[in-house]
């Protein structure tokens, strides 16, 4: 196994504890996430985007389920379930809790570079998690 997988995994274990600072500090100060939401810059943003996602799921876990480890480069494909017990925010707006289940597949690709992840490109469907929730047309653009 090599360093990159060693940092990633570790990321992994933090966020699934619910451990979001030690999340964020596997983090170089000016990593870049990308996910459908957008792009979210530096490690702080980092944190609140999470912040957000932990607060509508409190129970959330991503499981890896395929990691591939070249380099510098970490490629995954994950499961990610949680419980909506609390409000979507995005953009601002805030929908309230469904209270129902959600379980969908992503990959991801992290970048780590001086034992610090430097960049997360993730991909989901979010019409998927939309459509669990029970309101596709109101939820897509929050999830």
């Amino acid at each position: 196994m090599g360093r990159s997988r060693e940092v990633y995994e570790s990321a992994i274990r933090l966020y699934n504890a619910g451990d979001l600072e030690g999340f964020a500090d596997a983090h170089a100060k000016d990593a870049v996430l990308v996910t459908p939401h957008g792009v979210t810059r530096g490690r702080d943003a980092i944190r609140e985007y999470w912040s957000r996602q932990r607060m509508a799921f409190p129970d959330l876990t991503l499981a890896v389920d395929f990691l591939v480890e070249q380099d510098d480069v970490v490629a995954t494909e994950w499961t990610w379930a949680g419980t909506n017990t609390g409000p979507l925010v995005q953009s601002g707006s805030q929908v309230p809790p469904s209270g129902k289940r959600v379980e969908h597949r992503g990959m991801e690709l992290a970048i780590v570079k001086d034992g610090k992840i430097t960049e997360y490109r993730m991909y989901w469907d979010r019409m998927e998690i939309a459509r669990q929730l029970g309101r596709p047309s109101q939820r897509a653009n929050r999830i």
